[in-house]
Formats: structure tokens, C-alpha cells, sequence
């Protein structure tokens, strides 16, 4: 196993993560760069749901949705460093999920509300629907299942955009919010299993592919793989000719 590999593999410490979330919130960034919580949220999406997506696809929308939310990285130790930081968190929960995915802990905000803090989702939530919206369409199966629609409903409720006034009110303060935030963890575990078999069957479907490409070809003059020491095209080439 290589040190890049040991090191990718390596879960963020605290202080990691506050180095992360310290250049995400910073002036090298835009006002749409996601924060951390959002951040875990987002990644959780996309190592969760029916698309395995590359990180070309889903790294870009962290900083912002369009070219005007530049990122501007100082150094090029800089750019390896956050990258580095992003990549070792997005398989940490990847491992997370593979592992017991009831067992994941987002990273959530939390509000000083009446003499005490409060869990806050909210922003987790909202990165999380932010990584569904990569690939909206995959997900519609989720959406038509009425199991599948109350596993995702607390984070739609604290995340998406386009609720309705009377689920509005079911977050409008710091309690509401929390009880919501606490469902979490099991809404992505149920989410999680509803796509585990959807998955099993691209990564089965991927690895056939990648097999078949990875025998060589056979030209119709070389000599046939059976063994019967004639040409392709004379033995079991004959049944690939078209009449």
C-alpha cells in the first residue's frame, strides 16, 4: 500500500477539520462555497446514492454553480492540501457507509437558542440535497417510493429549497430543528440500503465491461483461440459472419 493511499484512507482529525472548514470560509472563496456541514452533507449524497459519480463531477459545485464563484488557491501546495483534506472526508464517509451506515456522525452546526445549544442539520441537509441535484433524475426512484420519501423527508425538510410555507413552519426554531437533525443519521441509512442494490448492479455491470475490454482481440487470420489449429475466420470465426 503506497503513503498516498495510507495518507487518503486517514480520517480528518479536529484540527483537520478546522483547518478545512478555516480556507472554505475564507476570502479565497466565494459566498456559495459550501462550509463544512454542508460539505459532509454533500459528500454523503454522493457516496450514497444510485450514481457513482467521479470527483471531476461533484468537486466543482463545492466552491459554487457557476464561473463567477471562482476559487482562487494561493499555491499549488495549497490546491494539493485542500484537495487532499476534501478527498480523505469523502472517503471517510464512503467507509462509513460501507461499513455500518448507521454508525455514520454527520458533521452538523449547532444554535444557541433560549440557555442552550441546539443540534442544527440544517446546513448538512442542505449540502446533501446540493448532491442530489447532480444527478436528479437518478434519483427519482427514491422519490416515487412512499418508504423512500419519508426516509429523506427530516432532510428535506431542513435542506431544500423549495418547501412549502407549512413545512416552513416545521423548522422555524431551534427545537424543531434538532429533532429533525437527530432522525439523520437513520433517514441515511435507509436512503443507503434502498440504493445498495442499484449499485451492486452498476459496479457488476462495470467490472463486466471492464473484463471483456481487457481481452485481447482476435483478428480473423490469427490463429483461433480453440486451439484446432486453424485460422479464426475457418473455425469459430465462422459464426460471427453474417449471411
Amino acid at each position: 500500500m503506497s503513503n498516498n493511499f495510507k495518507k487518503l484512507a486517514q480520517p480528518l482529525s479536529q484540527k483537520e477539520i478546522e483547518e478545512l472548514d478555516g480556507f472554505l470560509m475564507s476570502d479565497s472563496t466565494s459566498y456559495k462555497t459550501m462550509p463544512t456541514s454542508a460539505l459532509d452533507g454533500y459528500l454523503t449524497a454522493v457516496a450514497s446514492g444510485p450514481a457513482m459519480l467521479k470527483p471531476s463531477e461533484w468537486m466543482p459545485k463545492i466552491w459554487g454553480s457557476t464561473e463567477d464563484h471562482l476559487l482562487e488557491f494561493e499555491t499549488m501546495t495549497q490546491a494539493e492540501r485542500i484537495t487532499e483534506l476534501i478527498m480523505r472526508q469523502f472517503n471517510d464517509v464512503t467507509k462509513s457507509l460501507l461499513g455500518c451506515p448507521e454508525t455514520l456522525e454527520p458533521i452538523f452546526d449547532d444554535f444557541y437558542f433560549q440557555s442552550r445549544f441546539y443540534i442544527d442539520g440544517e446546513m448538512w441537509a442542505y449540502g446533501y440535497m446540493q448532491g442530489i441535484e447532480l444527478c436528479r433524475n437518478l434519483w427519482q426512484p427514491l422519490f416515487d417510493d412512499p418508504d423512500g420519501q419519508n426516509a429523506l423527508r427530516p432532510i428535506y425538510l431542513l435542506g431544500a429549497e423549495d418547501v412549502t410555507p407549512e413545512e416552513e413552519l416545521l423548522t422555524e426554531i431551534p427545537p424543531q430543528r434538532e429533532e429533525l437533525s437527530k432522525q439523520i443519521p437513520d433517514s441515511v441509512a435507509r436512503i443507503y440500503y434502498f440504493w445498495l442494490p442499484y449499485r451492486e448492479a452498476v459496479a457488476e455491470r462495470t467490472v463486466a465491461i471492464n473484463i471483456q475490454r481487457d481481452q485481447p482481440k482476435v483478428g480473423r487470420n490469427d490463429p483461433c483461440p480453440c486451439g484446432s489449429g486453424k485460422k479464426f475466420k475457418k473455425c469459430c470465426g465462422l459464426a460471427t459472419t453474417l449471411y
